[in-house]
């Protein structure tokens, strides 16, 4: 199942399969493209949006936008969100699934020569007949909306001005 199939096509029920199917068909679609360029995560929110949360798709171009007009500096997410990684496997698996009503918790493993590298924890939700990725979960105890809110509190107080 392509990636494009599942995001046009409604899933009909939120079920741990249907979630299996949707997170590891995105990092099969997603892993190639992460592969040959640094910026692939920026793309996929312009030509794939409908998979993300709005929330979560707003801030990830927020940070995008401030790293790209900061260019000397880190002030903004210095890793593929996705991925977990700057240098990612070869290989990302889904190994386990939990579905709770309309929202799904994966845990997804990069996976180079048999070895487990990376870990992320995709959580999604249910809507209009789709799975739809809200927040990332990284094995340090953090997550991707609290850091993107952290980072642009940062950004926010070192111009002093507001959103940057």
């Amino acid at each position: 199942m392509s990636i494009t199939a599942s995001a046009q096509q409604p899933t009909l029920s939120p079920t741990e399969a249907s979630c299996r199917v949707f997170v590891q068909g995105f990092y099969d679609w997603y892993l190639p493209r992460a592969s040959r360029s640094a910026d692939a995560y920026p793309a996929v929110l312009k030509s794939k949006a409908q998979l993300f949360s709005p929330t979560l798709v707003q801030a990830l171009k927020q940070d995008y936008a401030a790293s790209k007009a900061n260019p000397n500096e880190v002030v903004g997410l210095d890793f593929d969100p996705f991925l977990n990684s700057q240098d990612p496997s070869t290989k990302f698996s889904v190994s386990r699934v939990k579905v709770t009503g309309t929202k799904c918790s994966t845990e997804v493993h990069g996976i180079t020569d048999g070895v487990n590298n990376e870990e992320v924890h995709p959580e999604l939700s249910f809507v209009n007949g789709n799975w739809q990725f809200v927040n990332f979960r990284y094995e340090q105890g953090s997550d991707l909306l609290s850091m993107l809110k952290s980072l642009k509190a940062e950004r926010q107080k070192a111009d002093g001005q507001g959103a940057r």
